[in-house]
């Protein structure tokens, strides 16, 4: 599958953990309590903030798959 625009920055891992920590922070957040917040997600795996939003709004789907070398 090809994409338009800039080549993937974060690694399947990177998105998992993204997904599994924002989990996280929701169920914390349902008892009240805090924990990393999108903007500390960003600041952890190196990209914007607006893309951990993206890709917990389409549920770990990011770009294509990274090129193989």
């Amino acid at each position: 599958r090809k994409s338009i625009g800039r080549p993937r920055k974060l690694t399947d891992e990177q998105i998992a953990y993204v997904i599994a920590q924002y989990r996280h922070y929701e169920a914390w957040r349902i008892q009240g309590r805090s924990l990393k917040s999108q903007r500390q997600l960003a600041g952890i795996v190196g990209v914007s903030q607006s893309t951990i939003g993206y890709i917990i709004r389409s549920g770990g789907r990011y770009k294509s798959d990274l090129p193989r070398r």
